[in-house]
């Protein structure tokens, strides 16, 4: 089985790197932002997109070649499943996984207590696994499932 863990730079990176020595016995490729964290990583398969920020000019552009870097990296790579703990940058990889019958596990971010962020927003109607790390959240996801915090 292989997966794709996939986070963009900072928290949601850090988060996702809590999870690293569940994937031991997995075949894995790490999917992140260029810079960050990603220069000082010592992972061996981790692939490097450009940055995204939605409040920045050309969002729509960047998103939309986002879109094809996510197809591009998924063939090759090819996961069984797609893990990703946010931002922006999971949403076009899940989609695109999601067609291509991929499953999709999304883990909303620890800094979310009381509020849905805009990813989770937008990848819960099609995750095969919701996961909350506070409480109060199952009320605002259907699917949402809480095990305590990452971290």
């Amino acid at each position: 089985m292989k997966l794709c863990m996939i986070a963009s730079s900072g928290g949601h990176w850090e988060e996702l790197m809590c999870l690293k020595e569940l994937t031991d016995d997995y075949d894995v490729c790490f999917v992140t932002e260029e810079g960050g964290q990603a220069s000082d990583s010592k992972l061996n398969n981790i692939i490097c997109v450009e940055q995204i920020n939605r409040r920045e000019r050309g969002f729509i552009f960047h998103f939309i070649k986002l879109t094809f870097n996510a197809l591009k990296i998924l063939r090759k790579e090819s996961p069984n499943v797609i893990i990703t703990t946010g931002a922006m940058i999971c949403v076009p990889f899940c989609y695109i996984g999601k067609l291509m019958g991929k499953k999709i596990v999304y883990i909303e971010s620890f800094a979310r207590v009381y509020e849905k962020s805009l990813s989770g927003k937008l990848v819960h109607p099609i995750a095969d696994k919701f996961f909350v790390q506070w409480e109060p959240l199952l009320k605002l996801y259907s699917k949402a499932e809480y095990y305590g915090g990452i971290f």
